[in-house]
């Protein structure tokens, strides 16, 4: 910039506002014209040594980026002061932060703890990200938990006699073995004996105490018992009468010796 240039069309306009000249027309009005626009702008021009109106608009641009500079300037002092401060949390948040921290991350779930500890969810997810000092130490001060482990009840165990054990087991398996038909002749058994049956097993018992296989399939032919029942109540009438079980064998009495004198 040339500033003889510009010094001396300041003092042109000094003479002329002394000698009582308008700058803007000889009206002296406030209004300013095309004419005395353009007048003024190459009077600029000459003084500053410009040569087109590029340079001019340039010049509006670069003022225009220092005032953009200062502005921004100011926006950054701005961020500065409405910078977040340290967050404070409380002890509570503090403890549960840190056996999240311990359990891991990926392993909870964000927005639930979040909503638990009453902070945002990107808050949190920060926290847990980069953990400050004071969270990491908490959280290497708390011991794992133990995995749960089923214990079951000691109940005391009943002595039970193994001669009722193993009654019980027997007749459990007799009672899932035991055949239809077997169940059925057993039933048959069980029941009371009619006025007719006893009267015919007592009248071949009177003759016989042992019947013989065929006289014991005819008494099942006329009663209709079980041949097993049958059986059985001459045996048990044998037993009331004291018939011995085993027959002894025929033996002749020796013969009586006379002694002689």
């Amino acid at each position: 910039m040339d500033e003889d240039a510009f010094e001396a069309l300041f003092a042109t306009r000094e003479e002329d506002i002394q000698n009582g000249s308008s700058l803007f027309g000889e009206d002296g009005g406030d209004n300013l014209s095309d004419e005395d626009l353009d007048k003024l702008q190459s009077e600029l021009q000459e003084a500053l040594g410009i040569g087109n109106d590029d340079d001019v608009e340039m010049i509006y641009s670069e003022r225009g980026d220092i005032k953009d500079g200062n502005g921004a300037g100011e926006d950054d002092d701005k961020e500065e002061e409405g910078e977040e401060r340290p967050l404070k949390l409380k002890t509570w948040q503090l403890r549960r932060l840190a056996s999240a921290l311990k359990i891991g991350r990926r392993k909870i779930s964000i927005k639930s703890l979040a909503a638990e500890v009453c902070l945002d969810r990107a808050v949190v997810l920060q926290l847990l990200r980069d953990p400050p000092p004071n969270l990491v130490l908490m959280s290497a001060a708390l011991t794992d938990k133990p995995a749960f482990q089923y214990v079951p009840e000691n109940k005391p165990i009943e002595n039970v006699p193994a001669e009722a054990a193993t009654a019980d087991a027997v007749r459990s398996e007799k009672e899932v073995k035991v055949p239809v038909h077997v169940m059925r002749n057993r039933w048959s058994a069980q029941k009371r004996l009619k006025i007719a049956q006893v009267y015919t097993l007592e009248r071949v018992y009177e003759k016989t105490r042992r019947p013989t296989n065929t006289m014991i399939d005819s008494i099942v032919h006329l009663t209709n018992l079980p041949r097993k029942r049958v059986v059985q109540w001459f045996e048990d009438k044998r037993k009331e009468d004291g018939v011995p079980h085993n027959r002894l064998p025929y033996q002749r009495s020796a013969p009586k010796t006379v002694p002689s004198f």
